[in-house]
């Protein structure tokens, strides 16, 4: 079984986990940047925090190096809302920050395909409009490592395109319910 494959079925079953409690708000929803394109999953922890779990296509060598297909890469982010701002009609502003994990199969800058695993932080504004739809932009860098195979060994280099792609805005929208 492929690396993307066992990826994968760790996110359906992390996804079905967190869409079995129904007492807090959820949204789901898709993400947008240079460096991919992502289905996303936030649910409500309570006391200003929510959880986000996101799967995401990378698309940085393709764009960069014109490489024929996307990595793929999943991330949960925790993140503590520090500020929030309401209107007269009910919209919200809400900013935030969180640590996270993010792991996936994926090219580097001048390197092969390979697993990357890395600290994932998270910071950024959401409008929570009355229509139920919540429209999100934030940074996302990941610290980590890049593991690929090279001429018969396993070598580790740091991950770079982890810090590249975030000084590149990402761009959320999700439905709540």
């Amino acid at each position: 079984m492929s690396e993307i494959c066992k990826l994968s079925c760790v996110i359906a079953v992390l996804i079905l986990f967190m869409g079995t409690a129904n007492a807090q708000s959820k949204s789901v929803g898709c993400t947008f940047c240079f460096a991919g394109t992502g289905i996303t999953y936030e649910y409500d922890m309570g006391n200003g925090s929510f959880a986000e779990l996101q799967l995401r296509a990378e698309t940085s060598s393709m764009f960069i190096y014109d490489r024929p297909l996307p990595g793929l890469s999943a991330s949960f982010t925790w993140n503590m809302i520090f500020a929030s701002m309401e209107s007269r009609n009910g919209n919200k502003i809400n900013l935030f920050a969180g640590p996270g994990l993010a792991a996936g199969a994926v090219e580097d800058m001048k390197a092969a395909r390979g697993l990357f695993f890395g600290l994932k932080g998270r910071i950024g504004g959401e409008c929570e409009f009355q229509r139920k739809v919540n429209i999100s932009i934030c940074l996302s860098p990941v610290i980590g490592a890049h593991f690929r195979k090279r001429e018969g060994m396993m070598t580790m280099l740091p991950y770079r395109f982890g810090l590249l792609n975030s000084i590149m805005p990402e761009v959320g929208v999700k439905y709540a319910f």
